[in-house]
């Protein structure tokens, strides 16, 4: 005798339940994936630099939450508004993030960040590593600030 294996599928009802038990809605479940996914991208998006000073934080409605650490960094990321927007429709989709709101804060992520600079080197090695810094950036206007800003020091 042949034995048929049945596959069973999942009751989206069920699937909403198992969601509403744990304190989730689908709406919540979708703006944490969201986040994620920004997240895991957020250096490729933003660059070493300002990623390193900045994370996706919520998506809610059609609105991305940014956190950072200091107004320098929310102005830069104010300047890249219109790259964020197209990085957030390409990974997660059309109209999903359509605003940006970027707050001031401490920063929650668990990830490993790349060490960022330490001033404790002073004069032309300490001024090297940052344009060795800068040098990093991918997105060439926020390299071309980051570098005139540099010359400055």
């Amino acid at each position: 005798m042949k034995e048929e294996s049945k596959i069973q599928k999942i009751d989206p009802q069920e699937f909403k339940n198992v969601l509403q038990n744990l304190g989730l809605t689908e709406e919540s479940l979708a703006e944490k994936i969201a986040v994620q996914t920004l997240a895991k991208r957020w250096v490729d998006i933003i660059g070493p630099v300002y990623a390193n000073h900045s994370e996706p934080f919520a998506v809610h409605n059609d609105t991305l939450v940014i956190l950072t650490v200091h107004s320098a960094y929310k102005q830069e990321l104010l300047f890249m508004r219109k790259r964020i927007l197209s990085y957030c429709s390409r990974y997660l989709g059309r109209d999903v993030v359509k605003k940006i709101e970027i707050r001031i804060g401490n920063l929650v992520s668990k990830r490993q960040k790349s060490p960022s600079y330490t001033a404790d080197k002073t004069g032309l090695e300490g001024k090297q590593n940052l344009v060795s810094l800068a040098e990093k950036e991918t997105d060439p206007i926020a390299k071309k600030r980051l570098l005139e800003l540099i010359e400055y020091l």
